[in-house]
């Protein structure tokens, strides 16, 4: 574990690879083009197959209203929206800074590989857990 934690080029593929760079790009685009309260249509496959939330269920409508500076409702529409929002907005502005701008990012996320790997495991873990412990709470409350 140690091991992929130190690795640079990992973090920098974590944070600022072009995957990322494309959903961050992607994610604000579909932030300013939704409206903040949903537009009545489901984005969501897994809910509408299922009908449990997955993780990421709510996040579009979270970043559209922290986007408008409606922080109390991005929330409680998913509590990680916030931060997401403020990742895509680092992740594509970054894209747009001078090659040696971002080199100094790279740099520096080489630098702190432990960190930033760690950091990103810890994401995707609450991430996830938050998820989880949503769909239980989603099924307990309609089987009562």
């Amino acid at each position: 574990m140690l091991a992929w934690l130190g690795q640079p080029e990992r973090a920098v593929q974590f944070w600022l690879g072009k995957h990322c760079v494309l959903l961050a790009w992607l994610g604000l685009l579909l932030a300013v083009i939704s409206a903040p309260h949903g537009s009545g249509i489901s984005l969501c496959w897994f809910q509408e197959a299922t009908g449990i939330p997955c993780p990421g269920c709510g996040m579009t409508r979270s970043l559209s209203c922290a986007l408008r500076g409606m922080f109390l409702e991005s929330v409680q529409y998913h509590p990680m929206g916030i931060m997401i929002l403020a990742l895509f907005l680092f992740t594509a502005g970054q894209s747009l800074l001078p090659k040696a701008y971002r080199e100094g990012i790279v740099r520096c996320l080489q630098s702190r590989a432990m960190f930033f790997n760690a950091l990103y495991l810890v994401f995707v873990i609450s991430f996830v857990s938050f998820g989880v412990v949503r769909a239980l709470h989603e099924l307990v409350a309609t089987r009562l």
